[in-house]
């Protein structure tokens, strides 16, 4: 067994993490074993790439760790390390006592899968309460006659089916209902008339909460809400059952009382949440740990609604919850209202989204809302883009009109480093608005920056992902500004130290949003990123242009990947 200083010498593309933790659950079990460290390396490698657990059959047999002709000299070369076949790590496993029945830091399931026994718990707690929850419920005659002529009001008369209409049938009968569908499908749309019917159905008021992962994915279910409930009231439903909407949405680590930096948690099974139903919208972000904490939190009476895109990007942490639940306990929003299936942006993302990789790439070069970006005309097209969208913002005579312009148009990339990272392209545009409006500082607060909160603030109401903008108070002392629901909220920027530069912004940043026009870089460093789910996240962000510019190779390479998260929680629910 090797040592943390031997381990970082002989693999310079380790993270630290991986092996301190390989060594410390060896001595743990007891054990000297160079295969055990190094399958510990693999599965706390998996984990923080996402996975939940680590398959056995994905390594055997294969080397990791090489930097074999990797293009970076500064790197040297090593043979990384080869993992011996299926029968010899099961072998060594055995060895350990790591079955579930074990008490060991790890657990080996069924002679498959590894896990941290913390992760193993998670899903088996997330697979048994869910399944608890899959179980269809009766509606009493009285219900049925109140609920269908609601729903006739609800839902007028289309042609053809109408999912919406159907997803709110649906979710009557369930104790727990899933509500799927890309963008402008209208999910906040039907889970307003969900709410409205669920409150028609019960004999007493019900005590609803609205939720989702982060500030900025709540701050939008609010807002698609307010519009959804004054389309109600032009529809002539009754006020009261429209006043049983909630007026206001939490993060996760709000409504479950989660405190900053400990592992505490206020409300669990001892103290659930005094919830008659739930809303949890952006569910492809839930993570695995959070949706454990979540569950265990409701009472067993509390009906659940899950709201989300199976198609986005999953959580940053491990899990991917919303893709693991089975097709069957989800009602699909076919119907998209943003992308009529005639638009350049809905075809790109239909054809990412079932990895036809030349077929998307042909899109990109004939379809007028598509433009396909050289490494030629990059630099004129980013001072384009500069001119169109960041000037007038920098040069907005109020606030409002600032934001308008800030929300007409954004930069992404999937990754943070290099040149056409997300710091590489903040630099670039800042020193390009610094050659035409003098305001802009490089480096400094200047009216008009967009920025990022990068910290959750639980005491000033903001979270990570929140953006604002700088503006000058009547004192002439810049304030960070945040258009929230309620309005404005202006914050002094002596609060706020973790902020960011936000003209470009990752992908995994951008879920929930939307923009007129994005413009999407995607450099080679990225392709270990890179999957047909980053690239439909992204593009579905734009409602009527997207730019990218990327190499038809990494492209094709990008769209064929359809990046699959290990876990074996869509096998326990399947059961």
């Amino acid at each position: 067994m090797f040592s943390q200083a031997q381990l970082q010498a002989k693999y310079l593309n380790l993270e630290a993490i991986d092996g301190f933790l390989a060594i410390q659950l060896c001595q743990s079990l007891g054990s000297q074993s160079d295969v055990l460290q190094h399958l510990i390396m693999a599965l706390s490698e998996a984990l923080r790439n996402g996975h939940s657990c680590l398959p056995l059959a994905e390594v055997a047999g294969q080397t990791l760790w090489s930097t074999q002709g990797n293009v970076d000299s500064e790197i040297p070369e090593h043979d990384g390390f080869t993992f011996p076949d299926l029968a010899a790590l099961i072998g060594c496993l055995d060895a350990c006592s790591i079955e579930e029945q074990h008490q060991a830091p790890l657990v080996l399931e069924n002679g498959t899968r590894l896990y941290l026994r913390r992760y193993w718990q998670y899903e088996h707690n997330v697979a048994r309460l869910l399944l608890e929850r899959m179980q269809t419920q009766t509606l009493t005659q009285q219900q049925q006659i109140k609920t269908g002529g609601l729903l006739s009001t609800l839902f007028p008369p289309v042609d053809g089916t109408d999912w919406q209409a159907q997803a709110v049938k649906d979710a009557l009968h369930r104790k727990m209902s899933v509500i799927s569908g890309g963008p402008g499908t209208g999910k906040t749309y039907t889970v307003a008339r969900l709410i409205v019917a669920l409150q028609c159905v019960s004999e007493a008021p019900l005590n609803i909460a609205m939720a989702a992962p982060t500030g900025k994915a709540k701050q939008r279910l609010l807002e698609s809400i307010n519009h959804a409930k004054h389309e109600l009231l032009l529809q002539g439903i009754d006020p009261v059952l429209i006043g049983s909407i909630p007026e206001v949405a939490h993060t996760l680590h709000g409504l479950l009382g989660i405190r900053p930096n400990t592992l505490s948690v206020k409300h669990h099974s001892g103290h659930p949440l005094a919830l008659d139903l739930l809303i949890i919208d952006e569910v492809s972000m839930v993570d695995l740990s959070m949706m454990a904490k979540l569950l265990d939190a409701l009472p067993e009476h509390c009906k659940l609604v899950l709201v989300g895109d199976a198609e986005q990007l999953p959580s940053v942490a491990a899990g991917s919850i919303l893709a693991d639940i089975p097709s069957s306990a989800i009602s699909y929003l076919h119907k998209s209202h943003r992308f009529d299936g005639e638009g350049g942006i809905g075809q790109l993302a239909n054809s990412v989204m079932c990895n036809q990789s030349d077929l998307s790439w042909q899109m990109l070069q004939t379809n007028e809302a598509l433009h396909l970006i050289t490494d030629e005309y990059f630099s004129d097209w980013l001072q384009q883009m500069c001119e169109q969208f960041f000037v007038p913002m920098l040069k907005a005579q109020s606030l409002d009109d600032a934001f308008v312009c800030l929300n007409r148009f954004r930069i992404l990339a999937a990754t943070r480093g290099g040149d056409m990272g997300v710091d590489g392209l903040n630099d670039q545009i800042e020193r390009l608005l610094s050659r035409r409006l003098s305001q802009v500082r490089l480096g400094q607060n200047y009216q008009g920056k967009p920025v990022m909160v990068t910290k959750n603030h639980h005491g000033l109401g903001l979270f990570n992902g929140d953006i604002g903008m700088m503006w000058a108070a009547e004192n002439g002392q810049l304030d960070v500004c945040f258009a929230q629901t309620q309005g404005v909220r202006k914050i002094n920027i002596g609060l706020l130290q973790d902020l960011e530069t936000v003209y470009a912004m990752t992908i995994h940043k951008t879920q929930g949003s939307e923009f007129e026009h994005v413009g999407l870089v995607i450099a080679p460093q990225a392709e270990r990123l890179l999957s047909s789910a980053l690239l439909y996240t992204a593009i579905t962000r734009a409602k009527i242009t997207c730019s990218i510019k990327v190499s038809a190779s990494l492209w094709r390479r990008a769209v064929a990947n359809k990046a699959q998260r290990w876990s074996g929680l869509k096998q326990r629910l399947s059961r």
